[in-house]
């Protein structure tokens, strides 16, 4: 059965679990971190791809060899500074 929205899904979810025992939901809870688990796990290809691209980068890593000046900009300020007297 399909829901409209996550909202419907979940409410259908909680109404069904009332019936439920306690073992039974631990059961329940068991597959849902199954499919949790299940949907994180990168496929084949995934991870084919992600080993072949190598390490991540982040945005500092890209700004900083980048730039023209490199280390901290104010400490090339204060350099120049100094300079001019």
């Amino acid at each position: 059965m399909k829901y409209q929205s996550k909202e419907d899904a979940e409410r259908a979810i909680l109404e069904r679990m009332s019936r439920l025992d306690a073992q039974q939901i631990s059961e329940v809870l068991d597959y849902i971190d199954f499919l949790a688990d299940k949907k994180q796990q990168l496929t084949p290809v995934a991870e084919l791809l992600k080993e072949a691209a190598g390490p991540r980068v982040n945005l500092h890593d890209v700004r900083a060899s980048l730039a023209t000046i490199k280390g901290q900009l104010s400490d090339v300020v204060r350099e120049e500074r100094d300079e001019c007297g």
